[in-house]
């Protein structure tokens, strides 16, 4: 890592380097990456870091804990969703650009039932293409799309079922069926799926996040939870 660093830097041309998922480094078997990488990166001058990952709760203490090596070494930057217009017009342009036409009811439908995000939404556009046989797409050929996923996905997620006691599993069921949750251990939510005690919402709750099988989402407005994989979060919500 250190060679390859270092080649780069010696390079004429200005480099930008974007690594995904950073904060994987915190589970190499090495103790010692971060600070490592930390004192490596520093010496450089002809190379700009991106530092990408998906788990913001990690992310954020790695640069923000001062007993962490790249405390206070990067500037944060967090992308939102793509606004539902623009994503909307993009996802018709490409369509139409390959000979096809997607109604906006169906691509209102696509962008809802994988919550926007990005994955997921392309995996879904690229199966209706694929399965369409006609030049008009509509809703159905959204739908039968989704569908498709969801079946070619059922053996993975039946895997997951393998690495949960069946309270864990009844509780992502619960969390996948509400879509999203702000109180999981509001009476309400916890009396509708027989969960038991706040204090086993809680435990339960952190034992998902460890595994990464729920996501915890935090706004200015509200904190809230989610099963991080949308397809099996659909798939929950539809067998059960």
């Amino acid at each position: 890592m250190q060679g390859i660093l270092q080649f780069l830097n010696s390079q004429k041309p200005l480099i930008v380097l974007a690594i995904d998922e950073f904060q994987q480094i915190s589970d190499f078997p090495e103790k010692n990456t971060e600070a490592m990488l930390r004192s490596t990166i520093q010496h450089l001058h002809n190379i700009r870091f991106i530092f990408c990952g998906s788990k913001k709760t990690i992310m954020t203490d790695m640069f923000s804990n001062a007993k962490r090596p790249f405390f206070a070494s990067t500037q944060f930057m967090y992308l939102d969703k793509i606004d539902n217009k623009k994503y909307t017009a993009f996802i018709e342009k490409q369509f139409k650009k390959n000979g096809k036409h997607i109604d906006n009811e169906s691509v209102a439908f696509v962008l809802g039932w994988t919550r926007t995000h990005t994955f997921y939404t392309q995996s879904v556009c690229n199966m209706i293409f694929s399965l369409s046989k006609n030049d008009v797409i509509g809703l159905q050929e959204a739908k039968n799309a989704c569908l498709e996923l969801m079946q070619r996905n059922a053996p993975t997620f039946f895997q997951y079922k393998e690495l949960l006691n069946v309270a864990q599993w009844k509780y992502l069921i619960a969390i996948a069926k509400e879509n999203s949750v702000e109180q999981l251990t509001a009476k309400s939510f916890l009396m509708k799926y027989d969960i038991g005690t706040p204090t086993d919402s809680r435990r339960l709750k952190k034992v998902l996040l460890d595994k990464d099988l729920i996501i915890e989402t935090i706004t200015k407005e509200q904190t809230f939870y989610q099963v991080s994989d949308v397809f099996f979060s659909r798939w929950l919500e539809r067998e059960y």
